[in-house]
């Protein structure tokens, strides 16, 4: 068999993998044309082929790249090599005993846009695409530097999907580049869509709600992460980037926090505290309070609560989570809506349900606004992944707060801190740098100081060897 065959006989009935002989000589083109620009390769490669070819010249190779203006020209003698750069979107030559490939173009890809997921004020417009290699042109050219390096490997048996590990060679933890490193080489999976899929399979703990790593569309906020000494991973076909490692603090700033002026983006963190609080506590405070210590209530506040809650016949805490499961299933509506049309449905939906509610007699209207500060709250976190966790934790505080009381919200509380203080992202403990009282990164955590007092890297991120050898035992042993 020529090397044609052998190469082909990897595909099963592809009506898009083109074999285009080359006129003169004993060479056929290989392609698949769904993901190759066909007019490219005919006027930069199959017409000076043509013409080379009659001419009959001695050394093909080296008169290819001599003369072709094309940005790849390497000799493979592997068929997987070869069956690779088809999947890039490349030309393969067959010749006699060996394969040379060729870069072509690739269909046009979605140009950058501003970001959906994580709206700023004062930042730049463009974001990531599907595309890995536009996401890697949108990094370079914010970070000039020749220390940033992009290692690349080949994830999933059958999707063969690109991945990046992104680093500043002489900034990043080379403890963490490396067991970063051990993650991406020790996973095997048939395939890998999303940059969501791997970061379930690397993340050091699988079983808590809470994200251990950082995604997002803003290629600012991750030349920024990159030089806090952080590491990024490049998926291919996905827009989002995914950071580590990822503490708690990290998933409340923003890029406006920055470009503002230090007061401004203190101001706007300290809301987001605000609004993590109310979120998670107001629901249970108000259940805690009116079921089980009205004494530490007003007087008018209790008597104005009891008439507001006169002829309602659901208890307090079925209430709370009757509407809580009401705004969470307005929500969801809205996302899974037609975009013209999602957020006209939340706001209206939200209003007339609420309306409804109250005018039927099935909830109180002290309720309803409780439940609307906590979604307000909710859409005050800048993170979708946290604030989806903040709004699901709220359920079982409930819960806990309906058995015990404020004893139980206070409990809930201490097990979830608790829960948090064992949590760690590439070895870096999730709370830090408060449980390791790093001192000189207070200034930038739930304060954000001015830039003249904010000059020193992170060194939340350079963890002693130590913090990862938990990380590496559960890794070897699963």
């Amino acid at each position: 068999m020529n090397t044609t065959q052998l190469l082909l006989g990897r595909f099963h009935s592809s009506f898009d993998v083109v074999v285009r002989p080359v006129p003169n000589a004993d060479i056929e083109i290989v392609f698949i044309d769904t993901i190759v620009d066909t007019e490219r390769l005919e006027e930069r490669l199959l017409g000076p082929l043509t013409l080379a070819t009659r001419r009959r010249e001695r050394d093909l190779f080296k008169w290819m790249e001599n003369t072709l203006q094309l940005s790849r020209i390497e000799r493979v003698s592997s068929i997987d090599d070869a069956m690779n750069a088809l999947f890039d979107s490349q030309a393969v030559l067959c010749l006699a005993k060996e394969y040379i490939v060729v870069a072509v173009d690739g269909l046009a890809r979605r140009t950058p846009q501003e970001p959906s997921t994580d709206v700023s004020i004062r930042a730049s417009r463009d974001g990531f695409t599907e595309s890995i290699h536009t996401n890697v042109a949108l990094v370079r050219t914010r970070i000039k530097d020749p220390k940033l390096a992009f290692e690349k490997f080949i994830l999933g048996e059958r999707s063969h999907t690109n991945v990046l590990l992104a680093y500043i060679q002489d900034l990043a933890n080379p403890d963490i580049v490396q067991e970063a490193r051990n993650r991406l080489t020790q996973l095997k999976i048939d395939g890998l869509l999303a940059s969501g899929i791997l970061e379930q399979w690397i993340e050091d703990n699988h079983w808590t709600p809470y994200p251990q790593m950082q995604a997002t569309e803003r290629p600012d906020k991750t030349a920024s992460a990159l030089l806090e000494g952080r590491i990024a991973f490049f998926v291919d076909q996905t827009p989002f980037v995914l950071l580590a490692p990822a503490v708690m603090v990290t998933f409340f700033h923003t890029v406006d926090d920055y470009t503002q002026r230090w007061w401004s983006g203190t101001a706007l963190r300290l809301i987001r505290i605000v609004a993590l609080v109310v979120s998670i506590f107001v629901p249970s405070l108000y259940v805690a309070l009116t079921m089980y210590n009205p004494e530490l209530i007003p007087l008018k506040m209790v008597l104005q609560l009891a008439s507001t809650r006169e002829g309602i016949p659901l208890p307090i805490v079925m209430e709370a989570l009757f509407m809580e499961a009401m705004v969470e299933l307005v929500r969801e509506a809205g996302n899974r809506m037609p975009q013209q049309m999602g957020q006209s449905y939340s706001i209206v939906g939200g209003l007339v349900i609420g309306d409804i509610a109250v005018q039927a007699g099935i909830v109180s209207p002290m309720m309803v606004v409780a439940v609307g500060l906590t979604a307000l709250g909710a859409f005050a976190i800048p993170n979708y992944e946290a604030a989806f966790v903040t709004r699901m934790i709220r359920f079982p505080m409930l819960i806990a707060t309906s058995l015990f009381g404020i004893i139980g919200t206070l409990g809930f509380t201490l097990a979830l801190v608790a829960h948090l203080s064992t949590l760690k992202s590439f070895g870096v403990p999730y709370l830090s740098p408060f449980g390791q009282m790093f001192l000189p990164d207070f200034t930038d955590t739930l304060v954000r100081a001015p830039v003249q007092l904010s000059t020193s890297r992170p060194s939340t991120y350079y963890s002693p060897s130590g913090w990862l050898r938990r990380a590496r035992y559960k890794l070897q042993r699963r």
